[in-house]
């Protein structure tokens, strides 16, 4: 983790509480060669700081974090980085969620239950400006 990304890779912050999460993501981002995590905050507000700094290109934002719920803070973390894509990252979703991230301006959802490839996936379309909200919502 380094605040001194290189400029052709996207800036990722993690906002993630739960340290066996974070262990988990922080090494799985050492392999990856286009994506820097360039801080890993551990609540909305550090998060806040954070995005305030570096302006990210994406953050990943859990759902439930001890301070707030990061639906409601993706605004504040528009406020301080415009240009940051919010991904919220949780363990589980329904449509009224998927609704409320929408709303609140966030770039798409993903789950904490799915794969590390998918997780990829999603931050590299979220970087490159596309939306991505494909979670099964039980249909």
């Amino acid at each position: 983790m380094s605040a001194d990304v290189d400029p052709g890779r996207t800036r990722l912050l993690v906002a993630e509480d739960h340290p066996m999460v974070v262990m988990a993501l922080d090494s799985a981002f050492e392999l990856v060669d286009d994506i820097e995590v360039i801080e890993i905050a551990r609540s909305v507000e550090d998060a806040i700081g954070a995005a305030s700094r570096y302006q990210p290109h994406v953050t990943l934002l859990d759902r439930r974090l001890p301070d707030g719920d990061g639906i409601d803070a993706i605004g504040r973390l528009h406020t301080v980085s415009p240009e940051t894509r919010v991904l919220i990252f949780t363990g589980d979703a329904n449509r009224a969620m998927v609704d409320r991230v929408i709303a609140a301006g966030g770039a798409g959802l993903v789950l904490k239950t799915g794969m590390f490839d998918d997780l990829l996936d999603a931050i590299r379309r979220v970087a490159a400006g596309q939306d991505c909200f494909e979670v099964d919502l039980g249909h």
